[in-house]
Formats: C-alpha cells, structure tokens, sequence
C-alpha cells in the first residue's frame, strides 16, 4: 500500500512562478506583453477571416475570440517569459515548446486566406478542383474554430507546464 503523500497538483508550475516572478523585471515584462498581445489578438482573431489584418474587424469580435484573445495573450506572454528565464539559467530543453503560439495564429489563415488554394495549386490541383474543394474545406476550419482555439490553448499550457518542469528541476538542482 502506498502511504506517500500525494504530489501537489501544479507543483512545478507554482514553484516556477514563484521563483520567475519574485524579480520584478519578469513580472513587468508579463503583465505588459500579455497586455500587448491580449490587444493584438483582439484585432486579430476576427480580422482572419477576412483574409487581411484590419483594425475594423474588432467590431466583428465574438465572445469566444474575446476570451481567447485573454487566454492567449496571457498563456503567450508566459511562454516568452519563462523561454527568456529558462534561456538566462540554461534549463534544459526549452527550445521548441511554443508550437502552441503558431497554432494559435494559423488556424484562422486556414479560413478565408489564399492558404488552402495555394496548397491545393502546389499538390497540382487544377482550377476546377481548387474551386471544387476548397470552399469546404475553408469552411471546416470556420465552423469549427472554437475546437482549434481549443487545441492551441491546451499546447500553449502544455509548453508552460515543461518549461515550468525545466525551470523548477533546474533551480531546485542548482540550489542544492
């Protein structure tokens, strides 16, 4: 029978925000990049749709691209913010755990842009084809964004939960 203490839920992450943020100038920096990138995604998550990044689109902006605006500007600037501190300590393995930020801005170039014809072009797709397919399948990616959202917010915590797990482990060894 196991009579150990179970581990706390969110240890690593509790003991990296403690340890990042207790310097202020890492504090600061979050609360003024995500602040950036919260306003960029406001202009930005309904703007896709249309192809181009245009300021008047936020009067487009849904509910759900608000909050996800938040939840990535937040969860983006926390991934800079821990590459940048994991890169100052030289934690392991914090290279590459952002493919939830490009995931988050690629779903929308899926819909509406020329991304998806040009794709179908470069697979030599004729222009009967091109007109025959892509309309559907731009249209998957607009029906069913909120799923994408979805997915790109779970990566981008998944990138913090590692780099969280690198920082801990790595400050943890270099304290003992």
């Amino acid at each position: 029978m196991n009579t150990r203490p179970s581990r706390l839920y969110l240890g690593y992450e509790r003991n990296t925000m403690s340890i990042v943020f207790s310097q202020r100038k890492y504090a600061t920096t979050f609360l003024i990049l995500s602040a950036l990138v919260s306003v960029f995604y406001l202009f930005l998550l309904p703007s896709l749709p249309d192809g181009t990044f245009t300021l008047y689109a936020i009067a487009f902006i849904a509910p759900l691209q608000v909050a996800f605006a938040f939840v990535f500007g937040i969860l983006f600037s926390l991934v800079i913010v821990l590459n940048v501190y994991s890169f100052k300590i030289r934690a392991a393995g914090a290279k590459g755990l952002t493919i939830g930020s490009i995931l988050a801005s690629l779903v929308n170039g899926l819909c509406c842009t020329p991304l998806i014809p040009t794709l179908l072009a470069l697979f030599g797709a004729s222009t009967p084809v091109l007109f025959e397919y892509s309309p559907g399948i731009q249209a998957f990616f607009e029906f069913n964004y909120p799923y994408f959202y979805l997915l790109s917010a779970l990566a981008l915590l998944v990138s913090v939960h590692y780099l969280s797990k690198n920082i801990s482990c790595c400050k943890l060894v270099k304290a003992a």
